[in-house]
């Protein structure tokens, strides 16, 4: 059971994750001692990633980011019946957006900088919570990885070498980290909603925000990155991928489909 990127793509990772750290400032140093905490905190008492794949492999996804798109595409996505027997991945504050449409994401991929409070709530209903591990987040990491063991319905993630129970699948923002977290537990389709990759943030990437806003520079040359990653795991995946966001969220090598004509089969 394959349970770890395939040490040939983890080769083809490394110099897009080096280009990352040269382009934004970061160091691999930091993120390694990230990493290395976060295994320290849960090793032993996180999720087997077996277990997740389990809940995964040959069944179809939604991964949903927290676009300004989100809130439409799960109205949705439910009035047109494609959440039947699929699993749901939700990126960070994109949980908040699924819970206001009672939707319990299946997984939840955060760095916790999103809503908390929405996340610890989802994971008691229970949705299991990928906690990304980087140089950024260390004091959220000693914050938080105390009440999310209480469920231990989590598994740790990072962008560096995997340590135990922090797996390297690939991805950089919580958005893109959701397919390739699905591609990775060996997902048949995955159906990406809410990935707005423009100008604006979507008033649900932060806990803070009541409205949609224009990005940062530094956020949208983020975003640039995130559909560029999604964009090279459409020429390796063995899972299908389909982009229902919206007619002027294209990502190139993933096909748009609108939701209304879409079908699972």
């Amino acid at each position: 059971m394959v349970l770890d990127l395939s040490p040939i793509n983890l080769k083809e990772w490394w110099p897009r994750y080096g280009a990352i750290v040269e382009q934004f400032g970061y160091t691999m140093k930091t993120d390694q001692e990230a990493a290395d905490l976060l295994s320290g905190y849960i090793k032993n008492a996180a999720m087997p990633l077996s277990d997740a794949q389990l809940k995964v492999e040959g069944k179809n996804a939604i991964a949903c980011g927290a676009g300004p798109s989100i809130p439409e595409n799960l109205i949705k996505i439910k009035d047109y019946g494609l959440l039947d027997d699929v699993v749901i991945f939700a990126a960070d504050g994109a949980t908040t957006a699924c819970m206001e449409q009672d939707i319990i994401p299946d997984f939840i991929l955060t760095d916790l900088d999103g809503n908390m409070e929405d996340i610890i709530s989802a994971q008691k209903q229970g949705a299991i919570v990928v906690v990304h591990a980087h140089g950024d987040n260390i004091p959220a990491l000693e914050t938080w990885i105390t009440r999310l063991l209480e469920g231990r319905a989590m598994i740790g993630s990072t962008q560096i070498r995997p340590r135990p129970d922090v797996y390297n699948l690939g991805g950089f923002t919580d958005g893109d980290r959701c397919v390739f977290w699905a591609e990775g537990l060996r997902a048949a389709k995955i159906a990406l909603i809410g990935m707005d990759f423009g100008n604006m943030i979507g008033r649900y990437s932060k806990p803070d925000l009541h409205h949609d806003v224009m990005a940062s520079p530094v956020k949208r040359q983020k975003l640039l990155v995130a559909k560029e990653l999604l964009s090279w795991l459409a020429t390796w995946s063995e899972s299908t991928l389909f982009n229902l966001t919206g007619i002027f969220s294209t990502i190139p090598g993933i096909p748009y489909r609108e939701i209304p004509a879409f079908a699972w089969e």
